[in-house]
Order: structure tokens, then C-alpha cells, then sequence
């Protein structure tokens, strides 16, 4: 009996653990509500993520900026930018899959861009963390709980990460349209003329549909 016990209480702590680890994750907001979440990965294109902000800025819209750490260093003025009109978020140094870091060497790529933002910015990065390519495992997460960082991630995404490989605006539109639902984080990609060009039609479409854009600080 004491053996059964036992057994539950780890099963039972097991869970809990776990499910305590996901709620660190943020997929989406509140399916009740109609407000939905602008996010952009990477930078690569200043042209493009300068017309982004332009939009955003023209349309009254918050979004949040995760930025990899080359686009990061070679652009002081446009992140500068992206601090005090939007939200940055860490989006790595070295832009890897993080779960093939080792814990010191993903503590140290995070703590890196934390300084490099201080020393750019004169601010401290908002500790907001979105892991590249989607991938995090328990002991990144762990370390991330521990530097306080809250990890989005998203629910509507579509191709738009190939810079070369540009689908277009109406494909863009259709799939913005298409998948988002209240409390949709949307993942954009900065990399794509597309993108740039198709926001602010996608940020008026989806107000006539309803929607709400706010920040992601909503969430928690």
C-alpha cells in the first residue's frame, strides 16, 4: 500500500511539474476574448522591418520584436526604434535550435543579448523569449524560469521565413485571415517584402472581422 502511495504521489508530482512547466509557455490568449498578438521573428531585411514599424506605428498597433543576435548587433538605430515604440523580445545570439546547446552555452548566449541590448539601447531587454524554430526542451525552460523570462509562442504561422522564396501578399493575407482566432499570438516573419507590404491591410481586415490587437503583457 505504502509502495502505491508512493508511486501516485511521484505520478501525481510528475504531472504537476509538467503541466506547471507549460503553463510557462504562452500558445495563445484567452479563446473568449477577441484580442489577438502581433509578433516578428528574426530582422534580417532593415527595409522591410522599417516599413513594418512604420505600419504599426500608422495603425496604432503593439507588437513584439524577437530579434537574433547578427540583426541585433549591425543595427543600432532600428533597434532603438523597436525599443521605444514597439516591444523587443530575446530571440537568442547565435539563432540555433537551443535543446543542441548546452545549458552553459544557452545561459550565456541569453545573458549576452541582455548586455548588448543595455549597452545599444541604454534599457534592459523586455524577458520575453521566443525559442528559434519553435524548439525548447525542460532544462532550457528551466533556465529561462529561472532569468524570469516568459516564452511566446505562437498559434498562426505560415510560410514566410525564406527570404528568397517570397509567396506573395495574397498568400500571406489568406493565411493571416484564414487561421487567426481570438487570442491568436500571430507569428510574422520580417524577411519578406510580402509581409511588409501586406500589414497594414491585414491589421485593417482583421479589425472589420473584430479583433483587438494588444500586447502580449495581457497575457500574464
Amino acid at each position: 500500500m505504502k509502495k502505491i502511495i508512493t508511486c501516485f504521489l511521484l505520478v501525481f508530482l510528475s504531472v504537476f511539474i509538467q503541466a506547471s512547466a507549460e503553463g510557462k509557455k504562452y500558445y495563445h490568449g484567452n479563446r473568449n476574448s477577441n484580442h489577438i498578438y502581433l509578433t516578428f521573428d528574426d530582422g534580417h531585411s532593415y527595409q522591410n522591418t522599417t516599413k513594418i514599424l512604420d505600419t504599426l506605428k500608422e495603425k496604432g498597433v503593439p507588437a513584439t520584436f524577437f530579434i537574433e543576435g547578427e540583426f541585433l548587433v549591425q543595427n543600432p538605430i532600428l533597434i532603438n526604434r523597436i525599443v521605444n515604440e514597439q516591444t523587443l523580445g530575446n530571440h537568442t545570439m547565435c539563432h540555433k535550435d537551443i535543446t543542441t546547446l548546452s545549458n552553459q552555452a544557452f545561459r550565456k548566449d541569453i545573458q549576452e543579448f541582455e548586455e548588448t541590448v543595455i549597452k545599444m539601447t541604454g534599457k534592459p531587454v523586455t524577458k520575453y523569449f521566443r525559442p528559434p524554430m519553435g524548439k525548447i526542451n525542460q532544462s532550457k525552460q528551466a533556465i529561462l524560469d529561472e532569468l524570469e523570462y516568459k516564452v511566446f509562442m505562437w498559434d498562426v504561422s505560415y510560410y514566410d521565413y525564406v527570404y528568397f522564396d517570397d509567396k506573395g501578399v495574397d498568400f500571406a493575407l489568406k493565411n493571416i485571415l484564414k487561421q487567426t482566432q481570438n487570442g491568436s499570438i500571430i507569428l510574422m516573419h520580417t524577411l519578406t517584402k510580402s509581409n511588409a507590404n501586406v500589414l497594414g491591410t491585414a491589421i485593417d481586415r482583421l479589425r472589420e472581422k473584430g479583433f483587438v490587437f494588444s500586447s502580449l503583457s495581457e497575457l500574464y
